[in-house]
């Protein structure tokens, strides 16, 4: 099992589509499973009692079975009691994600979901074998594509202040898990200008061949498929956009890409992203300016969220909103 830390609107579906394309590898759309699940487990009582697993396999099942994104292996109730003994969360989750590999007919999972830091203690100690990619876009082209996106609320303010709360989590957790050998660090700009160098090493960190065929990653006909299912998602189904990177010049005013980098400039600096202002410049940002910025956002740029996207929040709500006191 291999994990992705990353933030939203940098490129994360698209190093999952482009491993996908690796014939041992498969990086299924996301479903984001894990997150609400590993995150809420004590809302669920004693596991090992065989009416709260069974309550915990039907919530799980109404997550997979949205139409938010498609996977080849469909589940049902009855054969999510097959994968694994009752309490046995670990192996449940493990086996669901194998499932989808092997019907894809690969060995090897890679699994993208937004935030990972929020449950990556069960990660490491349920799947101590797995290995992590650590992915990171300039925040600047990453809060354009943030504001251009109707599934997220408000524009560069909000977009430059999760980037900044994932990159202080994941760059924290990508140094401990580096001393282990078991964490790699790519940026989306070099993985799209010399994609052939940045999926050796990729590769070849995850401890398999490399896959000459493996940018070809857009024919799959599942990919394909997927990218139909949301306007965010479009790309995925062309080649490598070589060219996808800066666009923040032309498309940001002076404004926003002074306030995008006055918030994430500390971890600009350790990620090796210049600025487009000096820090004397980028002083006199001052808060009521950002306030003011993301007040016009916010009415501006309403989210418009697609009817997969609107189930898949509703399913995953219902984890958070278990009642404890309930359970057995």
């Amino acid at each position: 099992m291999f994990f992705l830390m990353c933030s939203e609107r940098s490129g994360s579906n698209f190093i999952t589509k482009l491993l996908n394309g690796h014939n041992n590898i498969c990086g299924p759309s996301t479903k984001h499973i894990i997150n609400p699940v590993a995150r809420n487990l004590f809302r669920y009582g004693n596991l090992k009692n065989k009416q709260n697993w069974t309550e915990l396999l039907k919530d799980i099942e109404r997550l997979l079975k949205v139409r938010f994104s498609i996977w080849k292996h469909e589940f049902d109730l009855n054969e999510l009691e097959t994968l694994a003994p009752t309490g046995d969360i670990k192996s449940l989750i493990k086996n669901i994600f194998l499932a989808e590999a092997k019907a894809n007919g690969k060995q090897h999972i890679f699994i993208k979901e937004n935030q990972i830091y929020e449950f990556l203690p069960f990660l490491l100690i349920n799947y101590p074998e797995a290995k992590y990619i650590y992915l990171t876009r300039d925040p600047r082209d990453m809060a354009l594509s943030w504001k251009k996106n109707e599934i997220h609320p408000g524009g560069v303010v909000k977009a430059a202040q999760q980037w900044r709360k994932d990159q202080q989590n994941n760059i924290k957790n990508y140094v401990e898990l580096k001393k282990i050998g078991k964490a790699h660090f790519v940026k989306y700009e070099d993985l799209i200008s010399d994609a052939k160098t940045q999926l050796e090493a990729i590769i070849s960190f995850l401890g398999l061949p490399y896959d000459p065929n493996i940018q070809n990653y857009y024919k799959d006909e599942l990919t394909q498929k997927n990218a139909s299912m949301q306007k965010a998602w479009n790309n995925l189904s062309k080649e490598i956009i070589v060219n996808n990177k800066r666009k923040y010049l032309n498309e940001l005013d002076t404004i926003e890409i002074k306030v995008v980098e006055k918030i994430c400039f500390l971890e600009m600096q350790w990620l090796g992203d210049q600025t487009e202002h000096t820090k004397s410049e980028l002083n006199d940002v001052h808060q009521n300016i950002i306030e003011e910025l993301n007040v016009v956002d916010l009415i501006n740029l309403k989210a418009n969220r697609t009817e997969g996207v609107l189930a898949n929040m509703e399913a995953k709500k219902i984890f958070y909103q278990k009642d404890s006191s309930k359970m057995l």
